[in-house]
């Protein structure tokens, strides 16, 4: 089903979630998968197959309780060096997705009354940095879902935190349409 930001600020405001992950999913732009609460395709709408955040979906290696795992759908023939070079291959994150992201973890940080930290939201790759999965460990299942995003140099993490903070600040542009 397809949700709107209202949408999404009701559901965090009804369920018991203490984090959100974000991911890529790995695929193409119209792909969907339900091991994530939320998929955000290509041109930025906002899709799940759950009518609400507290269903389990196995997204993040022991850390699935609890956490929202939302997914934007690109990165099907991406990959990294290990020195950290990103190759964005045919279907990087778009902006469309970008954007929306921010203003989905603004949507369910409002909604459960959270503030827009790292201590509530993350990457796929931070999770995986400190649980010894991340790039710089030899794990052969090794995540680096939005390290880094195409559209801005730096983390990938504090940039989505950052834009979800602008948008807290800028309510007039997370307007339903």
């Amino acid at each position: 089903m397809e949700y709107t930001l209202n949408d999404v600020e009701y559901m965090a405001s009804q369920c018991s979630a203490t984090h959100i992950t974000l991911h890529w999913g790995a695929n193409w732009y119209g792909n969907t998968s339900d091991h994530y609460h939320i998929n955000i395709l290509g041109d930025g709408t906002i899709y799940s197959d759950y009518d609400n955040l507290d269903v389990y979906c196995e997204h993040t290696w022991l850390r699935n309780t609890g956490n929202i795992g939302i997914s934007l759908s690109c990165m099907g023939d991406g990959s990294i060096w290990k020195d950290g070079t990103i190759q964005w291959g045919s279907a990087p994150p778009t902006d469309e997705q970008i954007e929306t992201l921010a203003k989905v973890v603004n949507a369910i940080c409002k909604g459960a009354g959270w503030d827009i930290d790292v201590d509530r939201v993350r990457t796929h790759a931070e999770w995986a940095e400190i649980d010894g999965y991340g790039i710089n460990d030899s794990d052969p299942d090794m995540r680096w879902d939005l390290l880094h995003i195409p559209q801005e140099e730096g983390n990938g993490g504090d940039i989505i935190r950052g834009k979800a903070i602008y948008f807290k600040y800028h309510p007039e542009l997370c307007q339903d349409v």
